[in-house]
């Protein structure tokens, strides 16, 4: 069994780093139990760059086995997600891991299996491993994550994506699935099964799909495109036209398409299917309305359409999104 090596670092959250070492130990407990051994199953070390004790995003002190150091070939490399200060102040704290980074990239090199998830996804990236290979992170970091590594091809909806030896996840809790595929891989799927039974982990769950939300548009100065926005948002269900659009505005449909996509980084009608399903989802949520109102309130006429976008959109149908997600 390869041995387990999670990375401590000041500001990664506590559960991220402790969940899957509280899987390896349900997992070893059954691995013991079902061939009778008081011993065997997975190892593990918590390691931070200098061998020093770190305070969680939540301010709790973690101790740790020691300082990072060059690990045994095969063995599996955990990096646990960060809080999210956002923007230039996230930046500066992936620069600030760049000994942790270049740590990971030998230890790649050296045959280890790197699981990593949310925003520890962007501590992999930032090591050029994932170039050119599919990955995922957090659902509400996916255009962040797009903007920084355009080498990546970011599957969002994807709570999980295997590359072989690197690993990444969604939100918090997908390190625990990500732990299970580990377990699949080196006790069978039979104790993967048992340990998300005893965990009450449900392993259908492999989408982030039906919790994406329209993310926050990066910030940008364009009048024009801030007005296009603007417009479109106040409008929902009014029939699209790019050239009424551009005439609205006094440019010709080239030129707001060049813009709104250089701003955006959508164009103005996908940008407005985004914001219509997003509504829709609302509510779904929130009223007791038909589909086929929900579908009329947020611009649409053809329920077949209507249907086909919202599942490609959310991976459920109206029907299954409302079945879920309702809260009345």
């Amino acid at each position: 069994m390869p041995k387990v090596y999670t990375i401590a670092y000041e500001n990664c959250y506590a559960g991220s780093l402790a969940n899957p070492q509280d899987l390896f130990t349900v997992a070893n407990s059954h691995w013991r139990e079902q061939y009778q051994r008081s011993e065997g199953g997975f190892e593990w070390e918590v390691l931070s760059e200098h061998g020093d004790p770190v305070k969680t995003a939540s301010g709790l002190r973690v101790a740790v086995d020691g300082a990072l150091k060059d690990v045994e070939p095969g063995s599996i490399v955990i990096v646990p997600a960060m809080n999210y200060p956002g923007g230039k102040a996230f930046s500066a704290k992936l620069l600030a891991l760049r000994g942790v980074i270049d740590w990971l990239r030998r230890q790649y090199a050296n045959g280890c299996i790197i699981s990593a998830h949310c925003t520890s996804s962007f501590v992999v990236a930032e090591t050029g491993l994932l170039d050119g290979l599919s990955a995922t992170t957090s659902w509400w970091l996916a255009t962040q994550f797009s903007q920084r590594y355009p080498s990546i091809s970011l599957s969002a909806g994807q709570l999980v994506v295997e590359n072989e030896r690197l690993i990444t996840g969604g939100a918090n809790g997908a390190e625990v699935l990500s732990g299970l595929l580990l377990v699949d891989r080196f006790m069978g799927k039979a104790m993967a099964s048992l340990c998300a039974k005893t965990l009450l982990v449900d392993t259908n769950m492999t989408q982030q799909t039906p919790y994406l939300i329209l993310p926050q548009q990066p910030d940008h100065n364009d009048a024009l495109v801030l007005s296009v926005q603007d417009r479109l948002e106040k409008n929902l269900a009014e029939p699209f036209s790019l050239e009424a659009l551009a005439q609205q505005c006094h440019v010709s449909t080239r030129t707001l398409m060049r813009r709104f996509k250089a701003a955006v980084g959508d164009t103005p009608n996908s940008y407005l299917q985004s914001l219509r399903i997003e509504a829709a989802k609302k509510l779904l949520e929130s009223t007791g309305l038909s589909a086929e109102l929900v579908m009329q309130r947020v611009g649409y006429v053809d329920a077949s359409s209507f249907n086909r976008l919202f599942l490609r959109k959310t991976g459920l149908t109206p029907r299954a999104y409302r079945q879920k997600f309702a809260y009345l």
